[in-house]
């Protein structure tokens, strides 16, 4: 069904995506994608860009936007739409659509909530071929509409097309022209960092993380990412295993220690760092978090592990 949307709406009321599956559930053969809400109210927006207003779907610990921050209040509303791919080369490369693709504030025009609206809708129902071609359209239109770079960024990512996801968060960055808030700069910076990642460009993925590092103090998708590539990089150059275990830990610490991937890729940091017991035991509670079509990943790292050997990202 078409959205709702009412006069001076946000984008709390735009783009509506539904969660289709448990996180997790995704893996390189790209399965599934997350399904979220894309929406915000300017109520939800304090100075920080980083605290948002309680919605009631997002309140639970058990659910995904509910876990980014040891403040429950801190990570609700900082959500993504979010898979994880734990496959055997990339660990959790993190795809998400941005909760936020439009500042707090922002009054649409009754064109834009009409084109917004058209687009939530096919990704709404996982149409993600679709909303990439009509916001890539609508992107074209309106070069100026920073957020319909957004979204075609974020359907680019869940049709594992990278450097499409790369051109449109070029784009949006280019266009924002200070529209979009910190919140909104650190998704994009991790969409292009996790795409990056994927063609091999791991130096320059590691910039992007630590830009939405730096601009979210409550994002832990970033700073797993970062860890992942620094504790699984074939390249020695690029390995930290110390910085690995640093960032997360941290990530962990704001997802209350609660999501299976963050603790893989913890589990991935002690490894490098030759903590295999840590890394074993932190692998097991990835293990006993995690869906049943993640487990086997998971499972495969831990014998690894058993047998001193770390992760890397063309293991077998």
């Amino acid at each position: 069904m078409w959205l709702s949307l009412e006069a001076g709406a946000t984008l709390a009321d735009i783009f509506q995506l539904k969660r289709a599956t448990s996180m997790g559930n995704a893996n390189l053969s790209g399965i599934i994608l997350l399904l979220i809400c894309l929406l915000i109210d300017p109520a939800y927006a304090v100075s920080s860009g980083h605290h948002h207003k309680t919605t009631g779907k997002q309140t639970s610990s058990k659910k995904h936007g509910s876990k980014h921050s040891s403040s429950k209040h801190a990570y609700v509303r900082h959500g993504v739409a979010r898979h994880h791919r734990a496959n055997r080369s990339q660990g959790p490369t993190v795809e998400q659509v941005p909760e936020e693709i439009f500042p707090p504030g922002h009054l649409f025009t009754p064109e834009e909530k009409a084109e917004a609206s058209e687009i939530g809708v096919l990704v709404q129902n996982g149409m993600w071929k679709e909303a990439f071609k009509a916001s890539s359209k609508a992107a074209k239109a309106h070069p100026e509409r920073w957020w319909l770079q957004a979204a075609r960024a974020a359907a680019a990512s869940n049709l594992n097309r990278p450097k499409d996801v790369i051109d449109a968060v070029d784009a949006a960055l280019k266009t924002n022209a200070g529209d979009a808030n910190r919140l909104n700069l650190a998704q994009l910076y991790t969409l292009r960092a996790n795409a990056l990642s994927r063609l091999g460009r791991k130096s320059e993925a590691l910039a992007n993380f630590q830009s939405a590092i730096n601009l979210s103090k409550t994002d832990p998708v970033c700073r797993a990412g970062a860890a992942w590539i620094y504790s699984t990089s074939a390249d020695p150059q690029i390995r930290n295993g110390a910085t690995a275990v640093g960032l997360a830990t941290q990530a962990a610490k704001l997802s209350a220690w609660k999501d299976d991937t963050v603790l893989d890729v913890l589990a991935a940091g002690y490894a490098e760092v030759g903590d295999f017991k840590s890394a074993q035991k932190w692998e097991e509670k990835a293990i006993l978090l995690g869906s049943a079509q993640d487990i086997p990943f998971y499972q495969h790292r831990l014998l690894n592990y058993q047998i001193g050997k770390p992760w890397r990202e063309n293991s077998n």
